[in-house]
């Protein structure tokens, strides 16, 4: 019951974090349709990784403050109380201070969650992928029926007790906890490779069902709640898939989905293999960090921050080219992306092209 419990607090919280990355990208994407400003989006929301924040409990406290900011700035917009500029330079203000808040309260929250439980790394995953679902569908349903209904306040609610234990990593990876907790944890180079495609994917997705597609926030929600859908069930649909293949199917797939006048439908259906896939090789790099016998905590941690900081070089690479050439040829390059690290992995990670 109590495992029960922890999991559901967690996917809660990850609920609120969805809700907040996608309320700000569709706000940020109807106040501008500059691909770079958009691209910032991403960027800030990566940025925290490159400061050597110290990993802390209250930084809980910080995201839930920056939920109660970002419903004043919808607020703003819908009564038009503020110029655009303001609003624009506020939700990426805001951004970036949930994005800290998070940050440094990821590993100890993960280290409460599994602490004296049988939670282990893809039940975890699961319910956040499961918690990103249900925000992701509240956040597209929400914001242009009921602007001012604070869906990420609410779902933040019940993981705030969390926010009041105190997390003391076990005694065998207590040093390798402590020396991380001071400062932050190191990068990986596969991750780094993974994250700066996973950010050139998802820098410019709401702006081009916008501006291209010419869908609505709603559209983009089953866009992005079809990844999140295909991320839950990762285990039914690509089972011990190897990191290589992975890479490969993600590039097909993308070639599809971002093809010019392929119908949204056929996006929302391609986006389910392809959060599979993003998934499966999420779990593949958690696994070889295990294999160095780090604790769960400290991996996951190490995987967040190195996505997070390529991210936010693949996101900025995405805006300039997009700027330069169009959103719609623009997304046509992250094939090219996925493909590339595909045949690195092969190249120089030999033993992540076999079967898992």
């Amino acid at each position: 019951m109590q495992a029960r419990a922890k999991l559901l607090s967690w996917a809660s919280w990850m609920a609120s974090r969805s809700v907040v990355v996608v309320t700000s990208a569709w706000l940020l994407a109807e106040l501008t349709t500059s691909p770079l400003i958009n691209s910032l989006l991403t960027g800030l929301q990566h940025a925290p990784a490159f400061l050597p924040l110290r990993r802390n409990i209250r930084g809980f406290k910080i995201f839930f403050a920056t939920t109660i900011l970002l419903e004043l700035v919808v607020a703003c917009f819908y009564f038009e109380l503020l110029p655009t500029w303001t609003l624009i330079s506020l939700t990426l203000g805001i951004v970036f201070m949930a994005s800290s808040g998070a940050t440094t309260s990821l590993l100890p929250i993960t280290g409460i969650i599994i602490k004296d439980s049988s939670i282990d790394n893809r039940s975890l995953q699961r319910s956040s992928d499961i918690g990103g679902l249900f925000g992701t569908f509240v956040a597209g349903i929400c914001y242009p029926c009921f602007k001012l209904f604070p869906p990420s306040l609410l779902l933040v609610l019940p993981a705030a007790w969390l926010g009041r234990k105190s997390y003391e990593p076990a005694s065998a990876a207590h040093s390798i906890h402590k020396q991380h907790q001071e400062g932050t944890p190191p990068l990986d180079q596969w991750c780094i490779l993974f994250g700066f495609c996973r950010g050139a994917l998802l820098s410019l997705l709401p702006l081009w069902i916008l501006s291209i597609q010419g869908g609505t926030s709603i559209d983009f929600s089953f866009v992005l709640g079809a990844f999140m859908i295909g991320r839950v069930f990762e285990r039914y649909l690509l089972p011990g898939v190897s990191t290589l293949w992975a890479y490969v199917i993600s590039a097909l797939l993308i070639l599809i989905a971002f093809y010019p006048g392929v119908p949204i439908w056929l996006d929302i259906a391609v986006f389910i293999p392809l959060g599979t896939a993003i998934t499966r090789i999420e779990f593949n790099l958690i696994d070889d960090l295990q294999i160095k016998h780090l604790g769960l905590p400290l991996c996951r941690d190490i995987l967040l921050r190195s996505l997070a900081i390529s991210a936010v070089f693949g996101s900025l690479t995405m805006g300039i080219v997009g700027q330069l050439i169009g959103v719609s040829h623009s997304m046509l390059l992250v094939v090219f992306l996925f493909s590339s690290t595909a045949l690195i992995t092969w190249r120089w990670c030999p033993h992540q092209a076999t079967i898992n």
